[in-house]
């Protein structure tokens, strides 16, 4: 299953990628210039992923113990921005994934940052 949220993508996998450090930051994307970003919230646990890039557009692997909410927050005040819904995440295993774009003018792919 997949579930999105502007510039991120959640997918439910079967297994985590192994070895990776955990971390407490439960913010997963910062936005761009505007104050905010996708957080995630609940009993959960967070493992960013070294490789992410252009090549690697996995930022973090979630294991979630009981439900969780994606939520678009301001990043200061950590009050909902209105841009996009909350998401609910049910128990499991799940990636996030960032989308990216290619840009004709530079020739390049690039993570999009919203």
């Amino acid at each position: 299953m997949q579930w999105r949220q502007g510039d991120v993508l959640i997918e439910q996998i079967n297994e985590l990628k192994e070895g990776l450090p955990k971390t407490k930051d439960n913010l997963l994307v910062r936005g761009e210039g505007r104050y905010h970003g996708h957080f995630i919230e609940g009993e959960i646990e967070i493992y960013p992923n070294p490789d992410f890039g252009v090549e690697d557009t996995v930022s973090h692997y979630l294991s979630v113990e009981e439900e969780a909410v994606l939520k678009h927050l301001h990043t200061e005040t950590k009050l909902p921005t209105g841009e996009h819904h909350q998401l609910k995440l049910k128990p499991g295993k799940y990636r996030v994934i960032r989308q990216r774009e290619y840009n004709p003018y530079a020739k390049v792919i690039q993570i999009i940052r919203d």
